[in-house]
């Protein structure tokens, strides 16, 4: 059986007609393109199937016109081989980037946009409209963070700005941590500046997915901590969806553990009543606690060692009458501790 002319062929058609050549190269010894032409091949065909053959290694040009030597086929094969699998190796390590590429040209170029809703075109366009979300909000802002890499950039950005994230007065602000932020300096420095401006804070171990209600009208939703460059995420100003993401958001917040200001221990000590009887560090780390934060995480958070954290919990949960630690931080958040 003849191959097939290779104009009409690709990709596994292409490979098994110049197979076929190189087994006729292989059995002839000597090839040449009388040999050839006597298997019905066209010059078209040969020269099509011996250059590519040369170009793999398979063959090389003799030294009379139209005639090929044939290289030893295990050699051969095995050096393509190594080229093959190199080349799938470098395919391999370059579709991540080449998958994102498609994504943006993808959100570029979408023919079509469904009325009141976004897409975002990646990291910087997810951290500018949070804050914008901040200066337009009338009602209530809620954002919930779960250590994407948006909310992380914002965190570091407020940190340095402290007037970046704030909201008018009067504005319901709930603000949510995952507690794998607690050991950030920014994030303690954020929680710090909202409570002392009459936000609402409360740490989850969990927090499903970064997300920001802006009164009743717009809502968000940041994916960069499962896509790195944020394509994907999106902003919705269709009724149902931002209620959707409300309704995600409040049951966050039922689930996450209160964060207060250090002045409100001492200002319910001061009119007699119920207080932990903790000085500042311990309290701090009751807080953490409460919020269900590993003891390595508060280590980092006070720039103490993990021994003292395990020493300090274990007096709070003797005192406390817990056996675990859960125990002790539900306890806490009982007596209106944290």
């Amino acid at each position: 059986m003849n191959p097939t002319p290779p104009a009409r062929l690709h990709g596994s058609a292409y490979e098994e007609f110049v197979s076929a050549v190189f087994r006729r190269a292989v059995r002839f010894g000597a090839p040449t393109r009388e040999l050839f032409r006597d298997e019905g091949l066209t010059d078209a065909e040969i020269d099509d199937a011996t250059m590519e053959l040369e170009a793999r290694g398979f063959l090389r040009a003799g030294e009379e016109a139209d005639t090929w030597v044939v290289m030893p086929p295990r050699e051969a094969v095995a050096r393509h081989a190594e080229v093959t699998e190199h080349r799938l190796r470098l395919a391999r390590a370059t579709a991540g980037e080449l998958e994102r590429a498609w994504r943006r040209s993808a959100v570029d170029s979408a023919p079509e946009r469904l009325p009141g809703m976004d897409l975002l075109a990646g990291i910087d366009d997810v951290v500018g409209r949070i804050t914008a979300m901040h200066l337009a909000t009338t009602d209530r802002l809620w954002w919930a963070l779960d250590g994407s890499v948006a909310s992380r950039r914002l965190l570091e950005l407020a940190a340095e700005d402290p007037d970046l994230l704030s909201v008018r007065e009067g504005v319901e602000r709930r603000l949510i941590l995952d507690t794998s932020l607690l050991e950030l300096p920014s994030a303690g420095a954020v929680m710090e500046a909202a409570l002392r401006e009459g936000a609402a804070v409360r740490t989850g171990n969990g927090v499903p997915v970064s997300a920001v209600v802006c009164d009743d009208d717009m809502a968000l939703i940041d994916i960069s901590r499962f896509e790195p460059d944020g394509i994907g995420s999106f902003e919705t100003r269709v009724a149902a969806p931002v209620a959707a993401v409300a309704n995600l958001v409040e049951r966050t917040w039922m689930l996450a553990a209160p964060v207060k200001p250090m002045r409100e221990a001492a200002e319910r000590k001061e009119a007699g009543g119920s207080s932990a009887p903790l000085d500042e560090r311990d309290h701090a780390i009751l807080v953490l606690l409460a919020s269900g934060a590993s003891d390595q995480v508060i280590a980092r958070r006070h720039g103490i060692s993990v021994r003292t954290v395990e020493r300090r919990v274990r007096y709070m949960m003797e005192h406390l009458g817990s056996a675990t630690r859960f125990h002790a931080g539900a306890q806490a958040v009982r007596r209106g501790w944290v």
